[in-house]
């Protein structure tokens, strides 16, 4: 039998299609800092995977503005602009994992051009010699050199999509957040990468699984900050920075303190946020819903 998660996550579009229209109406979508409501596609990957037209309908019906995408989607450029402009939508960012940037970043920038993305972020890093094979193993086995070859290929990311009019983010999980000798892998990556060619897509669920401060972060460096993913985490999530593991809920329902956190943002700094969130108790658009219901009442 399907697990209750496969029932839920499988039948989130069915939901979205069969709930009274006033349910999912199109709303004003401006939130916080007076910028529009974005969802990273993640979220809703399940629903992405199998009908991406219908997703994105679903998404701005709600009421979101801005969505980004996680990796390149399986449809051409034209046919997702196309989707994008038929639903209200744009997507000015798009993730792509360091390895994939080794791989093939000239088909990633002509991607984003073509469909209007200004950012690619690395969402996640890498090492030189591709040693790790997992996420968690990479987690708990990155050295500071490691961080560092990550910080150099960065700026060389940068170089190409500056080229090319978009600007290179890095993404952070809690995992950036361990110290070496005193050191912690995230202050070097900003040490490092050259303010110029590099922004920071500051990841506030993560921050706080790794027991950082996200408040600290987002003021001391606020000039390296310009997007944000908006994650919260369960009341109950453990602190972790060796292993990667998701403890998220829907906006508003965890333990961030998200008045006291906007209210400590540069409008003028962050250009764009993005709803996230990696594990449900309902389905996936529905939480979305509730993420995004909670954003709009907090900008009143």
């Amino acid at each position: 039998m399907p697990t209750r998660r496969a029932f839920l996550q499988s039948g989130s579009l069915a939901l979205a299609a069969m709930m009274s229209p006033n349910v999912f109406a199109a709303k004003p979508r401006t939130g916080p800092l007076n910028k529009p409501i974005g969802l990273q596609l993640w979220t809703i990957r399940d629903d992405v995977a199998k009908d991406l037209p219908a997703a994105l309908k679903a998404v701005a019906a709600i009421g979101y503005g801005e969505v980004e995408f996680a990796g390149i989607p399986k449809a051409s450029a034209a046919d997702v602009r196309a989707m994008l402009r038929d639903n209200g939508l744009t997507a000015p960012s798009m993730h792509c994992g360091m390895t994939d940037a080794q791989k093939d970043l000239p088909q990633r920038i002509d991607f984003a051009q073509a469909i209007g993305a200004r950012y690619i972020v690395v969402s996640f890093p890498s090492t030189a010699d591709a040693r790790f094979k997992d996420g968690n193993a990479l987690a708990a086995g990155m050295t500071l050199d490691d961080w560092k070859w990550n910080a150099e290929q960065l700026n060389r990311i940068g170089e190409l999509t500056r080229k090319a009019g978009i600007t290179c983010g890095y993404h952070n999980h809690n995992m950036e957040f361990r110290s070496f000798d005193g050191v912690v892998a995230y202050e070097e990556l900003l040490r490092l990468t050259d303010p110029k060619l590099v922004t920071m897509e500051l990841d506030i669920g993560w921050v706080a699984t790794a027991g950082a401060d996200p408040l600290r972060l987002l003021t001391g460096h606020a000039d390296r900050i310009s997007a944000l993913h908006i994650k919260d985490v369960r009341k109950d999530a453990k602190t972790l920075v060796d292993r990667v593991d998701a403890q998220t809920t829907e906006i508003g329902s965890g333990r961030v303190d998200w008045p006291k956190l906007f209210a400590a943002m540069d409008p003028r700094r962050i250009r764009h946020y993005f709803v996230e969130q990696e594990n449900f108790e309902r389905a996936p658009l529905e939480s979305a819903k509730l993420s995004f219901d909670y954003l709009r009442r907090l900008k009143a």
